[in-house]
C-alpha cells in the first residue's frame, strides 16, 4: 500500500518530535548526571520507535556505573517517592 503525501507528511513529522525528544531527553539527562559528576559518554539520542523519541545509554565504566547507583540509592532514601514499590530481584 502507498502512503498518501498527507500520510508521509504527518509520519515525518512524528518522527520529527520523536527525534527531538530524545534529543531534549539525553541533554537534560546529561546535565543531570554531569551535577553529580557522572559522565556516560556515549550518551545520545537515539532513532525514535513506534514514534516515541529514545536515549541510548551507552556504555561506562565500572566507576561510573557505581558513582550512579550511589548517586541513585542516595535519592531514594532522601525522597521516598521516588522508590519503586517493589525492588527487582
Amino acid at each position: 500500500m502507498t502512503m498518501t503525501a498527507a500520510e508521509r507528511a504527518y509520519r515525518d513529522a512524528r518522527e520529527t518530535d520523536a527525534l527531538r525528544a530524545g534529543d531534549v531527553a539525553a541533554a537534560g539527562l546529561r546535565e543531570a548526571l554531569a551535577r553529580v559528576g557522572v559522565v556516560f559518554p556515549s550518551l545520545q539520542a537515539g532513532f525514535p520507535v513506534n514514534g516515541n523519541g529514545r536515549v541510548e545509554l551507552g556504555g561506562c565504566n565500572a566507576g561510573t556505573a557505581t558513582k550512579l547507583a550511589e548517586v541513585l540509592n542516595a535519592a531514594a532514601d532522601a525522597l521516598p517517592e521516588l522508590r519503586a514499590t517493589k525492588r527487582p530481584e
